[in-house]
């Protein structure tokens, strides 16, 4: 799986979560809060920059606004 896909399923899934438990807190696009997300290699420990959460997030709100259509 890629680093990009990897990603944006962890984000889908905490979307997916959030819609499901209230007290789970997914992406918030409108107030910029974003959840912590890393990658683990063998090399290094590295935290994803907010502006790539938002930018997966984004894909993943607009699908799931896809669906319903």
């Amino acid at each position: 799986m890629s680093r990009e896909a990897a990603i944006d399923a962890v984000v889908e899934a905490l979307y997916d979560a959030a819609e499901e438990d209230a007290a789970t807190g997914g992406p918030d696009l409108v107030r910029n809060i974003f959840p912590l997300v890393a990658t683990v290699t063998r090399q290094a420990y590295q935290r994803v920059p907010d502006e790539e959460v938002r930018a997966s997030a984004e894909k993943v709100v607009a699908a799931q606004a896809g669906k319903g259509d």
